[in-house]
């Protein structure tokens, strides 16, 4: 489990180090805090060795264009001449430099003696870097672009690492045929009251499922089994954070925007429910909301037996663009709401 991260210089975060995590993490704000930021911060260092996370990052927030100065986006001010900085820690220190490849077309030397001469990269091509450390032991990894054709695309890894890490980021605007892979395994396992018992918060009668040429068809009494996407998005959206969760046994799971999709009413069980199971499959879970409900419905579910495991956090971003988290107990969620320190 993590306890702590360092960020510095991603996206609109300046510096940012937020410790005390548990396994259930809930951090809101206002919209344009960070939010997002955080997780996807979370989300490069699980897996340090994949160059093409950044590209990923920005498609989930719909934006897939490769070119050098959209690679330039991540960074802070836009400025890339300071590599992103991402430290977690666990039982494990894992430490992230992300670098911009960058090489001036019309201003290059053939002075064998240049110390800026640049190796590993060719005229016309840019790319990114990461240079990363496991308690200290170093790796590089490197993706490269053609100006000429930016779908040109090469990628170097470490032979001698492997990621440990199984991490899921579920944005607001998942794949739901993409997030629901995992249920086969649910159902090989004989575990597919891992969803039912999800899926009843949303319909009571719900009776059992199948998964079945990629279709989820549940059985809620009627004559025929019917696709789970006529339940409406609370259900595709608890199919798919329970089938994520599972996916990321003894790993991390990164839900942004939690309440999207869901009635206020089904807060409170919804949290029982994935808090259960993260308990069951050893997942820490890093979630986000701008919502009130979502946030009284994880202090209601938590309170009677959870308290041990479940940290909330509010982020405030400073003038000087550094990401403050503020930590309040389940008891104090209340004051803090009620005294505007509002989320909404």
């Amino acid at each position: 489990m993590f306890n702590r991260i360092e960020i510095e210089r991603f996206r609109g975060i300046r510096y940012a180090s937020i410790d005390g995590f548990k396994q259930i993490n809930l951090f809101f704000g206002k919209n344009n805090c960070g939010k997002s930021s955080l997780l996807e911060s979370l989300f490069l260092a699980s897996g340090l060795s994949n160059p093409l996370l950044p590209i990923h990052v920005n498609i989930m927030r719909g934006y897939g264009k490769v070119r050098l100065n959209d690679l330039k986006l991540d960074f802070y001010n836009l400025d890339s001449s300071l590599p992103i900085h991402i430290m977690m820690k666990n039982e494990e220190k894992r430490d992230l430099k992300i670098s911009l490849i960058e090489q001036n077309q019309n201003n290059i030397s053939l002075n064998a003696s240049d110390a800026n001469i640049l190796s590993n990269v060719e005229e016309g091509k840019y790319g990114l870097k990461f240079d990363f450390m496991i308690d200290d032991k170093p790796f590089e990894s490197q993706i490269n672009f053609n100006s000429s054709d930016s779908q040109n695309i090469t990628r170097n890894v470490p032979n001698d690492y492997v990621e440990s890490l199984q991490c899921i980021y579920l944005n607001p605007k998942y794949d739901f045929n993409a997030s629901i892979q995992g249920l086969n395994k649910i159902l090989q396992n004989k575990d597919e009251h891992f969803i039912v018992d999800g899926l009843r918060i949303i319909e009571p009668r719900v009776k059992d499922f199948i998964f079945t040429d990629n279709d989820v068809l549940v059985d809620i009494g009627l004559k025929k089994r019917i696709p789970v996407n006529m339940m409406g998005d609370g259900a595709r959206k608890m199919v798919s954070l329970l089938t994520a969760i599972y996916d990321c046994k003894d790993s991390a799971l990164l839900i942004d925007e939690i309440s999207n999709g869901f009635h206020y009413s089904v807060m409170c069980d919804l949290w029982k429910v994935l808090i259960n199971a993260a308990i069951r499959n050893n997942t820490q879970l890093f979630v986000t909301t701008h919502d009130v409900d979502s946030i009284k419905g994880l202090r209601d579910a938590a309170l009677e037996n959870y308290r041990d495991i479940v940290a909330t956090f509010k982020l405030l971003k400073t003038s000087s663009d550094e990401l403050k988290a503020y930590h309040y107990s389940l008891e104090s969620l209340d004051y803090s709401i009620n005294q505007e320190i509002e989320v909404r």
